[in-house]
């Protein structure tokens, strides 16, 4: 089952398989994070969420459909699209908008969120080793994200999407919030004052963009 049937599905569904449906793809983190998607079977992740075998294929189609959609519920990537849209709807300036999309994704990433460190290991275990869906992965889970992450340092830089320094600069501003993310648990070990709340991401957020944007600018191209 493709992604457009799959959402669809996802769309039409009676309450009662909606929350069959969540707890499949929870079931389904702690499982591949636990297992990887090669040491993980369908029957232990039915077994976890204590639903029947056979509601797998209903919701998704087989185990590779499952993992995929499991990698969209643990990067939350329809909510990151609508935060990077709203962004550039609402600004004009590049500049306004990069801030406004590292802010929501700090925010996102950085605020409580009950299994955020196990979808963050999960989704560690994918892009350390990738699966058979990784090509599917990139191109529908990541791929979108990123090329409007591109379109807005590319406006910043005066330079094109695919210019080797509008990808650097933007792995570069990803990477960071990545950081603090991925490494949260040592940086409260070594900054024992950082508590990661309201005050402190906005600080962070803020710090982000003030060093990029130093380094952006310095580097834009002239018409």
């Amino acid at each position: 089952m493709g992604r457009s049937a799959t959402t669809k599905l996802a769309t039409n569904l009676k309450p009662e398989e909606d929350d069959t449906r969540s707890r499949l793809l929870k079931a389904a983190v702690r499982v591949f994070a636990e297992r990887g998607y090669e040491g993980a079977t369908v029957r232990e992740i039915c077994r976890a969420a204590g639903v029947n075998i056979a509601l797998v294929n209903y919701h998704f189609g087989d185990k590779l459909e499952l993992y995929i959609e499991v990698i969209r519920f643990a990067i939350d990537a329809e909510a990151k699209m609508e935060l990077v849209n709203r962004a550039l709807d609402r600004n004009a300036d590049p500049c306004d908008a990069l801030r406004e999309i590292v802010t929501g994704g700090i925010e996102r990433l950085l605020g409580e969120r009950g299994q955020f460190g196990l979808h963050l290991r999960f989704l560690m275990n994918e892009l350390a080793q990738p699966t058979a869906a990784a090509s599917r992965v990139a191109d529908e889970c990541f791929r979108p994200f990123y090329d409007r992450i591109r379109s807005v340092v590319g406006r910043i830089l005066n330079l094109p999407v695919d210019h080797q320094t509008t990808r650097l600069c933007t792995h570069s501003v990803m990477g960071q919030v990545a950081h603090y993310c991925q490494a949260r648990p040592m940086l409260q070990r070594l900054w024992p004052e950082m508590k990661f709340n309201a005050e402190q991401r906005k600080l962070v957020a803020n710090h982000i963009v003030d060093f990029s944007l130093a380094y952006l600018r310095s580097q834009r191209r002239s018409k």
